[in-house]
């Protein structure tokens, strides 16, 4: 939300000045009214949109779930632009509220208060590109979904079984939410940039294990359903000595689209998985990878007790955490598994002892050094290898371990 130079002059309204509860609500009469340009991010006016005035405090009730809120109990106005793009405020009856508006993919949102009418001062705001809010919240296995609400707004979401949410249309803003969770309520704050996407898990209860690839995704961005966040995977290939053809060989070729190595995870097994068939040369291999923390803040992993997941093929492969990006110390430490069944799912167990001492070949640091500071996770085929894996978990540690993004 834009705030822009004061270009308005203070227009003044006389009115009584008193105190009385109305619907519950301290009432604060002025004595000036607040004139409010708004305009477009080319500095044209927006004439003809609708703002909505809430209490800051208001939220929708989880008994109404229409699309048509009652406000009768509650402190609440619409205002339409003028020719000008302008909404005049002649009094405010409570001490602050919330101004929303939503326009195609536009909006504003921001608070008043009686103060500010009572000064008299007039302002210009410019409309945003509206963003969206999405995440989960970790339910306890007695609950099946939980509320999410947007103070000062009618916005109200309930969560699926599995406590993921979605809103889209939200003026940049830090919003303050309010979730409910049976009979618990939690207080959460959520920030919304420009056109941007955020992020916000809610963790009221926290299992002690984390879901990071499940595949079930039918585009290259992957959502990482337990974290709340999405991210796009990579596909690739190291040769790590000169040649004039290349020594390693996928199918697909690992310079398609991502989407064609998912596919069914047959063997009857429900769902998708991740596939591919490799030959490589002695001291190369092919890779899928996925960024599961930032850069800037990797994510402490060490108190991982397992990794889990499912396989099937025949072949040598590996597990590998990583350490990337040019503000940090990059390596990797990795773990390698055989595989010898084509048509039968096995459950895998790879423990931090499982992992390779470190010897600083191909930049392997160890488990003791990159569990800590891990901002990537990577599958590696080898030789002649086919193979396909899914539901890959980490136990032993939480989701708060992890970095929202």
């Amino acid at each position: 939300m834009r705030r822009l130079p004061l270009l308005l002059v203070p227009l003044a309204f006389w009115a009584c000045s008193n105190e009385k509860d109305v619907a519950g609500i301290s009432t604060v009469e002025t004595e000036n009214a607040f004139l409010i340009q708004i305009v477009r991010e080319d500095s044209v006016p927006a004439v003809g949109v609708i703002a909505r005035m809430r209490a800051t405090d208001f939220v929708r009730d989880i008994e109404d779930n229409s699309s048509k809120a009652n406000f009768s109990t509650e402190f609440f106005k619409k205002f339409t632009t003028d020719s000008l793009g302008q909404i005049r405020i002649d009094s405010l009856t409570i001490k602050e509220a919330t101004i929303e508006i939503v326009d195609a993919d536009e909006g504003l949102f921001t608070k008043i208060s009686a103060k500010d009418i009572k000064s008299g001062d007039s302002v210009q705001y410019a409309l945003e590109k509206t963003g969206s809010l999405r995440g989960k919240v970790y339910l306890p296995d007695s609950i099946d979904y939980a509320w999410v609400q947007v103070y000062g707004t009618d916005r109200l979401v309930k969560t699926d079984n599995e406590g993921f949410y979605e809103m889209d249309s939200l003026p940049p803003f830090e919003y303050d939410l309010r979730v409910i969770i049976g009979d618990r309520v939690v207080e959460q704050t959520a920030k919304i940039d420009a056109g941007e996407d955020a992020s916000v898990n809610v963790r009221t209860f926290e299992p002690d294990s984390v879901k990071v690839l499940d595949f079930e995704s039918t585009e290259a961005q992957f959502i990482i359903k337990e974290l709340g966040i999405s991210e796009t995977g990579y596909m690739s290939s190291t040769d790590t000595s000169v040649q004039t053809t290349p020594s390693v060989e996928t199918v697909p070729e690992t310079r398609k689209d991502l989407t064609e190595f998912i596919g069914n995870a047959g063997a009857g097994r429900e769902g998708n998985a991740i596939h591919w068939l490799s030959s490589a040369k002695y001291g190369n291999w092919s890779f899928y990878g996925i960024w599961i923390c930032k850069e800037e803040s990797p994510c402490n992993l060490s108190a991982t007790d397992s990794i889990v997941y499912y396989a099937r093929g025949k072949g040598v492969i590996s597990i590998a955490l990583e350490t990337l990006g040019s503000s940090n110390t990059e390596g990797k430490t990795l773990a390698y598994d055989t595989l010898k069944t084509i048509d039968e799912w096995q459950r895998r167990v790879i423990k931090p002892e499982n992992f390779k001492p470190r010897d600083d070949l191909y930049g392997n640091l160890g488990w003791e050094v990159i569990s800590q500071t891990v901002t990537t996770i990577s599958i590696a085929a080898y030789d002649s290898t086919e193979f396909w894996i899914d539901d890959v978990v980490f136990y032993g540690i939480k989701p708060s371990d992890f970095i929202d993004r």
